[in-house]
């Protein structure tokens, strides 16, 4: 009998982890690309030592201590994201834009003016986006090597057909349900694709991804003689992801008996929040010399996943060709990001020219995921194993010419990878510039950032049947613009 028996409470109650969960979600919410203000950006995101910009808030919360009045601004951010993907030899693109918030704040100075203490106490409030999800990637070639109905046999191997909808019916189930998997007689507890040994279909995938990932922070410091800047800040962060990943093969060459082609779809959804906490330090041990630091704790993230996968196959023989469902499946975890830490050297030249250059140091191998339904011992194994201490550096410039200003920046972000992942030389490069204007009581930025970066990415992977690889590189333009006042 083809249809597997349902086993709805058995199913419901292990296809919450089935799905995901995994290195990968723990990496995306950790590896961040913070936006700010069009003067930040412009700079290359390096303030750390300068201050009295809103962006600093989540970078190093001391250089609020800087602000001599208080400041409201809005930014604002338009971004464009190409994808370029070469999977065996075929070159494939897509792009994506989208308009958005980049940062809101303001900063209230309370002054004190004790001269033999604290001069001035600022608070501030602020959102910052640290993360843009938005990008589309579109994959195409053929593959002689496997297919991803291998992926869906092995995955079922050791489990009777009648328990695949119970046990792996986000996957295998579909693959037998719609005739991509059979029996490997007569052993009757492995499987085998229906068209194993033939391949040379064409393959393409389409992703979709969009969300946004953001900091709401809310900060105190203090100026004490213009000399040291102290600074604590609470960060609530909200995660907004949805992903569409669809496969489709096609049997272009009719090499395959019967076969057409099928779908494959995947479809994740994940919503939640987090809170950390930051202090920072600035000294200025001359007027036109800042040091300074500051530590990030963790983030502490609670987030649920809603998700679901979809397979429709194309058969000569009509009565083959079917849709099928997995179930909504959906998940409650924690996830624990790595503490930050950073140093950063500013100089401020005869009131014309400022200079700064900021270091950060995470380590991702120290994210975890936990859950109270789950252990994730192998993913954090995973997590342990693959992923290393990252060390980012940004150069910041700027000149003053009367009321304008102009800037120039550059960043580099270590890539999160070891040595002997295939990710290793996964880094990505910042290029920015941009101009001000600016009055007694109003200012108006603007910036233009150039980032880029390469990674490989598997379409299946694991079970011994890994899709060959597919070496992506995303090139993405962001014009902040930033208005602001000052009282």
């Amino acid at each position: 009998m083809r249809k597997a028996i349902i086993l709805i409470g058995m199913a419901l109650s292990v296809s919450g982890w089935v799905y995901g969960q995994n290195e990968v979600d723990a990496l995306r919410y950790s590896l961040l690309n913070p936006g700010g203000t069009a003067r930040y950006n412009a700079m290359g995101g390096s303030f750390g030592a300068l201050g009295a910009d809103p962006s600093v808030l989540y970078f190093n919360p001391a250089g609020m201590g800087v602000y001599k009045s208080s400041d409201f601004s809005f930014s604002t951010g338009f971004v464009v994201t190409n994808n370029y993907a070469t999977f065996n030899g075929s070159e494939a693109s897509d792009y994506d834009f989208n308009f958005n918030i980049n940062n809101l704040s303001y900063i209230g100075t309370i002054p004190v003016n004790n001269e033999n203490g604290i001069t001035s106490i600022n608070l501030g409030i602020s959102y910052n986006r640290l993360n843009n999800f938005n990008e589309n990637i579109y994959i195409k070639g053929t593959n002689d090597y496997n297919s991803m109905t291998d992926w869906f046999a092995a995955r079922g191997d050791g489990i009777s057909y009648s328990y695949l909808n119970s046990e792996d019916n986000f996957y295998s189930n579909l693959a037998w349900e719609s005739w991509l998997i059979d029996q490997n007689l007569p052993d009757t507890m492995s499987y085998v694709s229906v068209y194993y040994g033939k391949y040379g279909q064409s393959q393409e995938q389409i992703i979709y991804r969009n969300g946004n990932q953001g900091e709401y922070n809310f900060a105190m410091s203090a100026n004490v003689m213009n000399k040291i800047f102290i600074g604590a800040s609470m960060g609530i962060q909200a995660i907004n992801y949805e992903e569409v990943k669809i496969l489709q093969e096609k049997d272009e060459l009719d090499s395959i008996p019967d076969f057409n082609s099928f779908s494959f779809k995947e479809y994740l959804e994940t919503k939640g929040s987090g809170i950390n906490f930051k202090i920072g330090l600035l000294y200025s041990p001359l007027p036109w010399v800042r040091i300074g630091g500051s530590v990030h704790t963790p983030t502490f993230y609670d987030l649920r996943d809603s998700y679901y996968t979809s397979v429709t196959s194309s058969f000569e023989d009509p009565t083959k060709s079917k849709s099928e469902d997995s179930y909504l499946g959906s998940f409650d975890y924690e996830l624990t990001s790595p503490f930050r830490a950073n140093a950063s050297l500013g100089f401020i030249i005869q009131k014309i020219a400022l200079v700064n250059i900021d270091y950060e140091y995470v380590d991702y191998s120290l994210a975890r995921l936990r859950s109270y339904d789950y252990v994730f011992s192998g993913e954090n194994e995973n997590i342990r194993t693959e992923y290393k201490p990252s060390h980012n550096v940004k150069l910041g410039l700027e000149y003053r010419f009367g009321p304008l200003a102009f800037r120039a920046g550059g960043a580099y972000y270590d890539t999160p990878y070891k040595t002997d992942h295939i990710n290793k030389d996964a880094y990505t490069l910042v290029y920015s510039g941009g101009l001000g204007v600016r009055s007694d009581n109003m200012y108006f930025d603007v910036s233009y950032s150039y980032i880029t970066g390469k990674s490989g990415y598997f379409m299946y992977e694991g079970y011994n049947n890994t899709s060959p690889i597919t070496d992506i590189i995303k090139d993405r333009s962001r014009i902040v613009t930033t208005l602001g006042f000052k009282f």
